[in-house]
């Protein structure tokens, strides 16, 4: 029983993460015969997958034909950034009080390389550096339901960075927020840092 749940947990999480990122279009038919083949899952298995993605209002099911992929409303999008500034002000305010100073370095690292690839067009690169940052500093704080929380919503978070990725003006907003809320961690400075975090409704990185 639990290894059926497993299986339907891990398709449930794959379509999702397509879904999000765009990979399966809205409207785009789940056909669970298909899906069942691509994943070499039971049909079962594929039917329970989608009845959480129709929870998750990711997937609707239409009389006659079966489930169909619905996107991403900008509403859910402002909701999650609003979650996700809510927690994080517990996040890092943890934050700068139990890092190390070897950890703030590595942090650093991983802003100089965001810049980078900035510079040289290097999106994706950024992006998946961007990614990293935010896991290392959710880690961190050793605040584990927060960030269980926070990675239930993993997926969203990059599409909201990705969608914005060919704004060239956004960029250069995001990666000034990265450098500036790095700044604030390297002098444990909260007030300064939830000030930065607050920040998050204008550039949406």
């Amino acid at each position: 029983m639990e290894e059926n749940k497993n299986a339907e947990y891990e398709i449930y999480k794959e379509l999702r993460r397509k879904i999000l990122l765009g990979e399966i279009k809205e409207g785009e038919r789940l056909v669970e015969t298909t899906l069942a083949a691509d994943f070499h899952a039971s049909r079962l298995h594929i039917k329970s997958a989608l009845r959480l993605l129709e929870q998750e209002n990711l997937a609707q099911h239409i009389p006659q034909c079966g489930f169909v992929a619905k996107g991403v409303t900008e509403e859910a999008i402002e909701e999650i950034v609003e979650l996700r500034i809510a927690l994080e002000r517990v996040v890092f305010k943890r934050l700068v009080q139990v890092i190390t100073d070897e950890e703030i370095a590595q942090l650093r690292k991983t802003t100089q390389r965001v810049v980078v690839f900035l510079q040289n067009d290097m999106v994706e690169d950024a992006m998946e550096e961007v990614d990293h940052f935010y896991s290392f500093v959710y880690e961190k704080s050793h605040l584990e339901r927060i960030t269980s929380i926070l990675d239930t919503y993993t997926d969203y978070l990059k599409i909201i960075r990705r969608r914005s990725a060919s704004d060239i003006d956004r960029n250069q907003a995001s990666m000034q927020l990265l450098q500036d809320i790095m700044g604030a961690i390297e002098k444990r400075d909260t007030e300064t840092l939830l000030r930065h975090i607050e920040r998050r409704r204008i550039t949406a990185d």
